[in-house]
């Protein structure tokens, strides 16, 4: 009997395992399914460098390919950098695929340079991050492989300048016509990307930005009188939406106490939180230690506020992150996570970026818990229909394909 041969896969990224979940998850799925997996990836000298040691660690069957996003060697970043600067100063109109991509992302050149020295053919080639798409699409076209493209975010409505929207969108245009699937983190942000790019006749999907379920612990019902609540991100710093909320902490530190996980800003930190009561602050996590250690908590906060577009029709991770632990969840108003709260089931308060609409939310948590009304169990068992098991099922039935 003729053995059939294992799929090959390359994953392509701008940044690292650390500071891409939905990265690991899918190379953790192909893995599971059998794949050979390669990962092209960078360092990028910073904390999750060492995490992302800690993570490959646990991948020994899986080939990386790591380049440097950092000064050292000096030569590539130098070029890379002023490419990125001179392709954005020219008109979008005589921008080709090379220099849109370069214009996007800097690491997008270092990408484009190792191009032609990857040898192996591959069944699949799989890009994250918009300065991956286009050497991914050349890969994938040199080798012969199909091209899936994890759009996750309305990439061009994250910035507010319009000359780096108009380059991003026609970016996407040119890599997502020629693409076999495409993956995006929420129902809107797919609408969205359809509706700006008139021609993708590609299979696209709705990837939640959900996690294994097995990462999760079944929580225990809350205790004691004290409020605790959670907020965790890859950085803590200005912008996300806790400068209103620490000083409200501090004012009823004896009723309630914010957790906060991830790299602090020395600028914030001096700024916001030191020597303020009721805040205590912990160093970044690995997924999965995390995500256990959310079972602590009462309730987790997603501040995020609509400062541009993607914001506006983005599913934050932090959201499906409590779900699944089990957390009451508190969120500021966008029209995703509102059309997504209410229609999930969930246990969840949601509040404007006011003094006043947070204050009066904080205290309606603190009755809610203090009157047994906020169930722990009730809401892991909710959130367990968020289980990356369930919604990555479209995915492992394209890659079969």
């Amino acid at each position: 009997m003729q053995s059939v041969s294992k799929k090959r896969f390359l994953f392509v990224t701008t940044t690292n395992l650390a500071v891409n979940p939905r990265l690991v998850k899918e190379l953790k799925l192909a893995c599971d399914i059998g794949f050979d997996s390669t990962v092209v990836l960078f360092r990028l000298g910073n904390w999750s460098d060492d995490m992302t040691e800690k993570i490959k660690s646990t991948l020994p069957a899986v080939t990386f390919i790591q380049l440097s996003a950092i000064r050292s060697p000096f030569f590539p970043w130098l070029v890379s950098s002023v490419l990125e600067r001179m392709a954005r100063f020219v008109p979008v109109t005589f921008l080709n695929g090379f220099f849109l991509s370069g214009a996007v992302d800097k690491r997008s050149w270092l990408l484009l340079s190792i191009v032609r020295k990857v040898g192996t053919s591959f069944d699949w080639v799989v890009a994250h991050n918009p300065g991956a798409f286009y050497p991914s699409m050349l890969i994938a076209k040199r080798t012969r492989s199909k091209l899936g493209i994890d759009v996750e975010d309305y990439h061009p409505g994250e910035t507010n300048d319009k000359k780096l929207q108009s380059i991003t969108l026609k970016l996407m245009q040119k890599v997502l016509a020629v693409s076999t699937y495409s993956t995006y983190a929420s129902p809107l942000i797919m609408e969205e990307v359809q509706k700006r790019l008139h021609a993708n006749p590609f299979r696209k999907f709705t990837v939640l930005n959900c996690f294994p379920g097995n990462e999760f612990v079944h929580p225990k019902e809350s205790q004691g009188t004290l409020l605790h609540l959670v907020w965790f991100s890859q950085n803590i710093s200005e912008g996300r939406g806790l400068e209103l909320i620490i000083p409200l902490i501090e004012k009823y530190h004896t009723k309630m106490k914010l957790h906060l996980i991830g790299s602090l800003n020395r600028e914030f930190d001096e700024q916001y939180i030191k020597g303020k009561v009721g805040i205590q602050v912990y160093e970044p996590m690995a997924q999965s230690n995390l995500h256990e250690f959310l079972s602590e908590f009462d309730a987790g906060l997603a501040t995020d506020i609509p400062v541009n577009i993607n914001r506006d029709i983005a599913i934050t991770n932090k959201i499906i992150a409590y779900a699944q632990a089990g957390l009451f969840i508190v969120a500021m108003h966008t029209t995703a996570q509102d059309h997504f709260l209410k229609s999930s089931g969930l246990q969840f308060l949601q509040m404007d970026n006011t003094v006043t609409s947070i204050e009066q939310t904080l205290l309606h948590l603190l009755q809610l818990k203090n009157n047994g009304l906020i169930s722990k169990p009730k809401q892991f068992a909710t959130g367990a229909e968020y289980s990356w098991e369930q919604i990555s099922a479209p995915l492992v039935e394209t890659w079969n394909s």
